[in-house]
């Protein structure tokens, strides 16, 4: 049976504003919803959109001519009515980490909370493969679920006044990765050699919305190797 998502709560931001709502959950149910309709508005209004951000649960449109709100609701219904099945893009991305303790500046505060072992942490860190369910906070950062629930761990109570660039973190249900050095309140528990953000490349960002991102372990000696390749 075709499962039909209703139209989303509209919320007029300013004239050339509008922002679409669907329920406040995260979950991957829910951000495919919002998936499928960020597609839909990019598709559907052409020429009178500059751009769409999508979130967890929402999608804000910024257009710069008039657009007729009921109109859209019924090309929303007509496109999941139809038997036209279109993919939405997506990518699988395989990032690299190093967990060596030189990188992994909170592991033992994750262990001391969450009671595992080193290797138990990196074990469950990389068996799942993650979506990328936003992208802010810094150009380029990901925000990355869902985390193994026994992961789930606190951000620090006082955030360091300095995280290095490609640093990986963990904090409450998510896990993420800093493009650029910055302020931070992260579980930092390991480091990727790749170049998140690059302000000179077309895509400056590594990560887009919806990608899958799945981790896999290397040695020091290995981040370095990539590190000094400049991926």
């Amino acid at each position: 049976m075709r499962r039909i998502i209703n139209f989303p709560h509209t919320m007029w931001i300013s004239q050339y504003t509008v922002r679409f709502a669907f329920n406040e959950v995260i979950s991957q149910e829910n951000f495919q919803a919002v998936q499928k309709f960020n597609w839909f508005l990019q598709k559907n209004l052409q020429h009178k959109l500059v751009e769409t951000v999508a979130s967890y649960h929402t999608v804000t449109a910024y257009i710069h001519q008039k657009i007729d709100i009921k109109c859209l609701q019924k090309q929303w219904l007509a496109m999941q009515m139809s038997t036209t099945n279109e993919e939405i893009p997506s990518r699988h991305l395989q990032i690299p980490i190093c967990y060596d303790e030189e990188f992994a500046l909170d592991m033992q505060r994750v262990m001391d909370y969450t009671r595992l072992t080193y290797e138990e942490v990196k074990v469950m860190h990389i068996s799942k493969a993650y979506l990328v369910y936003l992208i802010g906070f810094l150009p380029g950062f990901p925000y990355l679920g869902d985390l193994h629930e026994q992961l789930f761990v606190p951000r620090l109570k006082k955030p360091r006044k300095s995280v290095s660039a490609s640093s990986v973190g963990i904090g409450g249900a998510q896990t993420g990765i800093y493009p650029l050095d910055s302020p931070g309140g992260w579980n930092i528990i390991g480091k990727t050699p790749f170049t998140l953000f690059d302000v000179h490349e077309k895509n400056s960002f590594l990560f887009s919305l919806g990608d899958h991102v799945q981790f896999y372990e290397i040695t020091k000696q290995e981040y370095s190797e990539i590190k000094s390749k400049g991926v």
